[in-house]
């Protein structure tokens, strides 16, 4: 690495090492660590600390809303948070390790540094958006179906004298009431009973119409001062009191004392996150074996150098035979290279080649140019490897007007609820469970807005990895492929979470406050109610939570005279079944709007308008919710345009070069080129090979002709 960067800080421009290992683990370099909330390493989310709340009060006698009584479900919920965020943290932290980071070629330290610094940062970020949205989901459900609270903080119910039914009534506090909002709360307070007079009032500690909602409007004032510690435990049950230490306020980093717990679980109740970068790991697994690389280069070089070997010419002669057989020699030589030449040139003439062309800094226009001729051979590989999907591809969308329409306002609920709490109406009548039915509307029209754009942040953060220029035709089905995933994907995980909570509240049996799913009953004489299911057209909430008839709006006497209908709207088991199985045509029509609101209190009559009609929409005035829903509400899904996408990731990928292989013969410059280069080593080979042959020539027939010459005998005279 101290090689790379010194030729880095000579060479930043031109350096390329390219990897060995291009796609390396975010553990190999990252390490993220986490310090809590000092609150969730402390005594009050323990069992011990909950136990002894559940016991302050001993045998005595407390109002409902006494912190004595409630507090041990407060701080269980403080714990649960603390447990499920911990556990949410290391699951996702698990997949970010596992997560693969792409480059071709070594990225230097200025430039990785921030890369793996944004990776962390939007691991964060998604973590705590998932976490918050899985959160408001079931916040909101739990509202929209108005269930009752075990301690009676939304719900209450009085028997009256000449009835065996009790009857819901909805819990105020100060000017907020829970039907119209699950955040309405009052200061928690030790009071005197039977004398309800306040003994003291708890500091940061709220109560409210559900426990959770309660909790993130409070804080942890209290508990961070001894004095107060001990001055609420001096209320507590005198054969329960248990040591417990305050909160340091020195260990906080982020956090004041009177912070809220929504505050706190904002930011994942994280003091602080701690982030390790370590480049040299990085570089290790992604560049190591470039020395090798080098010495193995430079060892066939120095092979080829120790094997190419020249002979020494041969030393000229006087001998009269020598010089005739160099004569010949010389001719003969003449005669095989000028052969050798002719058969090479007429070789190199006719012979097809592959010859690979590149193309510098090619544009768009150039590649797709160079695409419809080379599309087998052309390649050009990408100077950025991975892109963010955001770089090419955009995505918008349009949701149902109902979304953007008054009702789903706090106007119009507010509206619905003075009718409900001002006339003596059923629990049945539209108008008393109008305000659920309009408040679980706008809940599903905010969810699905906020998962839509927490996923669409984290498929826009997404990386497509192409080593090369991907063809237009292969980019664009890709393309289209991903946005129809996202799509896929984001509708099928959000109607699982639904389904998910709609399927565990039935199969819990949770009581809804208005009583939609259970009654009550006391017979005569008894004070104690049993519960009965609710039936609606024979069906029982028992056996099914969408069990329904229509929705309707009786006079003030009852439902003893024919009844308006309410044309598409259900009554079911729960405020959210009713709504899935209702549908908007009665709000498409201005005539049953104002039919409607002559049910209506008239001092509370305000103007409202109907739906549009008219406004382009894939959904039909009769399509349920549950059918609207399915589709996320989403009437249009508008991603960009293909041929823009793919000119926005081209100018991404940026190849600096285009290279293609073609079948061709060889050029004139090219044939003269090879000769040249070819007519040293022939002239060395013929120099060698040419006066040695005809040296062992002259040999054999001066040999031949000794043995052959006739002996001339002597005559005698």
């Amino acid at each position: 690495m101290t090689k790379y960067l010194e030729l880095y800080s000579t060479y930043p421009q031109t350096l390329i090492c390219p990897c060995t290992q291009i796609s390396i683990s975010y553990n190999r370099f990252l390490s993220i660590e986490y310090t809590f909330h000092q609150v969730c390493t402390s005594v009050f989310i323990t069992q011990n600390w909950t136990n002894y709340l559940s016991t302050s009060y001993g045998d005595d006698d407390v109002y409902l809303d006494d912190f004595r009584l409630t507090s041990s479900f407060t701080f269980q919920a403080l714990s649960a948070l603390c447990q499920l965020i911990n556990q949410t943290v290391s699951n996702r932290l698990s997949q970010f390790y596992s997560s693969q980071y792409v480059s071709a070629s070594v990225i230097p330290s200025e430039i990785f540094d921030p890369q793996a610094r944004t990776l962390v940062d939007q691991y964060i970020s998604s973590t705590t958006t998932d976490f918050l949205l899985s959160l408001t989901t079931i916040r909101n459900t739990t509202q929209s179906n108005a269930l009752f609270t075990g301690l009676q903080t939304n719900y209450y119910f009085i028997t009256q004298n000449d009835t065996q039914y009790p009857d819901p009534y909805v819990l105020a506090y100060g000017n907020c009431n829970c039907s119209s909002s699950p955040k309405c709360v009052t200061q928690s307070s030790i009071y005197n009973y039977p004398d309800p007079t306040t003994l003291l009032s708890v500091p940061g500690i709220y109560l409210g119409c559900y426990v959770i909602e309660s909790l993130l409007q409070s804080n942890l004032e209290c508990f961070y001062n001894q004095t107060c510690i001990d001055q609420l435990q001096s209320y507590f049950s005198s054969t329960s009191l248990m040591n417990i230490t305050a909160l340091d306020e020195s260990l906080s980093v982020k956090f004041r004392k009177n912070s809220t717990i929504e505050a706190v679980v904002d930011q994942l109740m994280m003091e602080q996150w701690n982030q390790t970068i370590m480049y040299d790991r990085y570089f290790n697994a992604s560049a190591m074996s470039i020395n090798e690389r080098i010495h193995l280069l430079y060892g066939k070089v120095k092979s080829y150098i120790q094997n190419f070997n020249l002979f020494s010419s041969i030393p000229p002669s006087t001998d009269e035979h020598q010089l005739r057989n160099e004569k010949i020699s010389t001719r003969l030589f003449i005669i095989l290279l000028t052969l050798s030449l002719a058969v090479l040139l007429l070789y190199n003439s006719l012979i097809n080649v592959t010859q690979t062309v590149n193309v510098k800094a090619p544009t768009m226009t150039k590649y797709l140019e160079l695409y419809s001729t080379y599309s087998q051979a052309l390649i050009c590989p990408c100077t950025q490897i991975s892109i963010n999907y955001d770089t090419f591809i955009s995505i918008e969308y349009t949701f149902h007007q109902v979304c953007a329409s008054v009702f789903v306002k706090q106007d119009w609920i507010d509206y619905l609820s003075k009718n409900y709490q001002v006339q003596s109406i059923s629990t049945f009548d539209f108008r008393s469970m109008g305000p659920y039915l309009f408040q679980a509307l706008n809940a599903f029209c905010e969810l699905i807005n906020q998962t839509v754009s927490n996923r669409l942040s984290q498929f826009n953060s997404s990386q497509y990895v192409s080593a090369s220029v991907i063809s237009s035709n292969v980019f664009k089905s890709q393309a289209q492929s991903l946005v129809d995933q996202f799509k896929l994907s984001t509708t099928n995980d959000f109607l699982l979470s639904l389904t998910t909570i709609r399927n565990m509240t039935q199969s819990n049996a949770l009581l809804a406050g208005p009583l939609t799913n259970y009654g009550f009953e006391t017979d005569i004489g008894d004070d104690d109610p049993y519960m009965y299911p609710q039936k609606y057209d024979g069906c029982s909430c028992v056996a099914s939570a969408i069990c329904s008839y229509p929705s309707r709006v009786c006079g003030y006497d009852g439902c003893t005279i024919t009844p308006l209908y309410v044309p598409g709207f259900y009554m079911a088991c729960y405020i959210i079944e009713s709504l899935l199985q209702s549908d908007l045509r009665c709000f498409y029509n201005q005539t049953c709007i104002d039919q409607l609101q002559s049910y209506f209190i008239s001092s509370s009559a305000i103007s409202f308008t109907s739906l549009d009609e008219s406004l382009p929409s894939r959904f039909l005035p009769n399509s349920t919710f549950e059918e609207i829903v399915n589709d996320l509400m989403i009437e249009q899904w508008i991603p960009s345009d293909q041929s823009v996408m793919y000119e926005r990731y081209f100018n991404a990928c940026r190849p600096l070069e285009c290279t293609y292989t073609q079948e061709t013969k060889n050029s004139i410059i090219y044939i003269v080129t090879a000769l040249i280069g070819l007519v040293g080593g022939l002239i060395t080979a013929l120099k060698l090979i040419v006066p040695r042959l005809v040296k062992f020539t002259a040999f054999c027939i001066q040999k031949w002709r000794m043995r052959n010459a006739a002996v001339i005998p002597v005559m005698n005279t």
